[in-house]
């Protein structure tokens, strides 16, 4: 029927169309000898006819979008163009080299003639280099170019240090040159691939100059200058690897001195240049502090960490370790003041602060021992906690639990012995700091600021260290008394503890609070069983089992109670 019904409204339609048609060829044929200026008037639109009712009701077909076949990978390209050349040219330069070797061994090439050799192969390589990239070739143009700094820097390793035709002066001239031309090239063409290849053979050049007197501040000055400027340009130039590149390696020539040369003449040197590179960052990370493309702020973190085993490595055993603990000072000041400037300018400023927190973590165990330690860390651990929480920063609050879990470490490796000393008050601070993040994140719960429930992580944690810390103060108070009394005091003290958290749970309302009561009332009874069956007497058991058995019988009567 519903067909019908369109068939019959498409020949309606078809027919309209028809009488429209010579209704439109009778008026043209009426207005042909019209005057010209008339029948340049703009004529009234056609009438459009109205839709039938049986046309409005006509499903329309659902418009369904064409997801565009993925092209196929060309591996033609990947493999003839990108990877080919860059294989091969690693295997030209091997049979150059066997080729230079067993020329050399015939006594053929000379040792001067092998350096120019070099370099007519240097010069070579750069120009076929620069004809491959013109001709739209980058990739074997660029490996090219690479080759050719690599050969012209091994033909002058060979003229100084092998066959001493350069001076020191003078090689140490021409290997910065060719570090120059290499970085120029690698910027031109805008190849961090070349730029990466510049960076290792730039750490190389102190390595490669052979000096009888070699001066510790004229190569880490070296090292430091070259790593920051490379740092700056593969910032300008968007080379992420490269800055990844500039940053790190500069530590493994300071590594390699600080091991093979005299280490108290050289740590000033050292320390000087690792503060330079980090103060770069900290530029770096607050002027572009909306911009973590190249990954700044991760780094900043990372350089603090090197530059705080550094100090640590360099004066943290000696006499004067005031420097260590000094620059940790000053670096949570510094760190701290940031944040409260980034946070007032209303920019991110997560990392400032988990640096503040993690120096003042660090200053906390170096000064304060032991339990002092413990306490000290709970308290910065809690605080960071909150504050990550509060601003929403995951690397603040990853910082935060890091480091109240070291201190909760430092406070279980000092057990309770006596009811007045630090360690008693080191377990006290734990157990009040898990009741006070408990409540910080429950309200935070509630006002929709936090979305997960680390509340109900901090209360069984509170119920658990509440429970061990009541059982060391027992032990201790009753440490005096005879074993068979201990066990009686410690299982009552459990017995009590259960019923106070059932009790609190039918005055709050909370059935998961009458819950966990009972939950820690089969504890005590699993640990009668377990822990105090086997050697206590047989009159203590008769009044373990007879008390808690009243006072489990008595619970449930209550329960019953408050249900009728």
């Amino acid at each position: 029927m519903e067909l019908e019904n369109r068939v019959a409204a498409l020949e309606k339609k078809i027919r309209d169309l028809e009488q429209q048609m010579e209704q439109l060829l009778t008026r043209d044929a009426g207005a042909h000898n019209l005057d010209r200026s008339q029948a340049s008037q703009t004529t009234a639109p056609l009438p459009v006819p109205e839709p039938t009712a049986t046309e409005q009701h006509l499903p329309q077909a659902p418009h369904i979008a064409v997801k565009q076949p993925t092209p196929p990978r060309d591996w033609e390209h990947l493999i003839a163009r990108v990877w080919l050349p860059r294989i091969f040219i690693v295997v030209f330069l091997l049979g150059v080299l066997w080729g230079f070797t067993a020329a050399v061994s015939a006594g053929i090439i000379t040792e001067p003639l092998r350096c120019l050799l070099g370099g007519v192969a240097a010069a070579f390589m750069y120009w076929q280099g620069e004809r491959q990239i013109r001709r739209k070739r980058p990739a074997l143009g660029q490996v090219l170019l690479g080759g050719a700094m690599g050969v012209l820097i091994l033909s002058l390793f060979a003229a100084h240090m092998l066959f001493s035709l350069l001076p020191s002066t003078l090689a140490f001239i021409l290997y910065i040159a060719t570090v120059a031309l290499s970085v120029y090239l690698a910027i031109r063409h805008r190849s961090q691939a070349l730029m990466i290849i510049t960076l290792l053979a730039g750490y190389l050049v102190p390595f490669l100059v052979d000096s009888s007197h070699p001066n510790i501040w004229v190569f880490a000055g070296y090292e430091g200058l070259f790593s920051m400027s490379m740092m700056i340009l593969s910032l300008r130039y968007s080379f992420r690897g490269a800055y990844y590149t500039a940053f790190g390696v500069l530590h493994l020539p300071l590594l390699i001195s600080m091991l093979f040369e005299n280490v108290t003449n050289d740590r000033p040197a050292i320390l000087t240049i690792v503060v330079l590179q980090h103060l770069l960052l900290f530029a770096i990370a607050v002027i572009r502090s909306t911009d973590s493309r190249i990954g700044q702020r991760i780094l900043l973190f990372l350089s603090f960490g090197l530059l705080t085993a550094w100090a640590y490595a360099l004066y943290g055993h000696a006499n004067d370790q005031w420097l260590y603990e000094g620059m940790l000072i000053l670096a949570t000041l510094l760190y701290s003041g940031t944040s409260v400037w980034l946070y007032r300018q209303k920019r991110d400023f997560s990392v400032q602060v988990s640096i503040a927190t993690l120096s003042l973590f660090l200053w906390l165990i170096y000064v304060l021992q032991g339990d002092e330690a413990g306490s000290a860390i709970l308290v910065e651990g809690a605080l960071a906690l909150c504050l990550g929480a509060i601003f929403k920063s995951k690397l603040q609050q990853i910082s935060g639990a890091f480091t109240y879990f070291i201190g909760s470490l430092f406070v279980f490796a000092h057990p309770l012995h006596e009811v007045l000393s630090k360690e008693s008050f080191a377990w006290l601070i734990l157990v009040a700091s898990l009741a006070g993040l408990y409540v910080f994140f429950r309200s935070m719960l509630q006002d929709g600021v936090n979305g997960l429930k680390s509340h109900l992580l901090f209360m069984w944690l509170e119920l658990i260290l509440l429970l061990i810390y009541l059982s060391q103060l027992t032990n201790a108070l009753t440490r005096a008394l005879d074993y068979d009394y201990q066990h009686l005091i410690l299982s009552a003290v459990w017995a009590v503890y259960a019923i106070l958290l059932i009790a609190l749970g039918f005055m709050s309302q909370k059935p998961k609070a009458k819950l966990v009561g009972i939950i820690f009332l089969f504890i005590t009874l699993l640990k009668i069983i377990f822990i105090d069956l086997p050697d206590v007497s047989t009159a203590i058991r008769a009044v373990l089992f007879i008390g808690l058995g009243a006072v489990g019988v008595g619970i449930s009567r209550l329960f019953y109670k408050r249900k009728e």
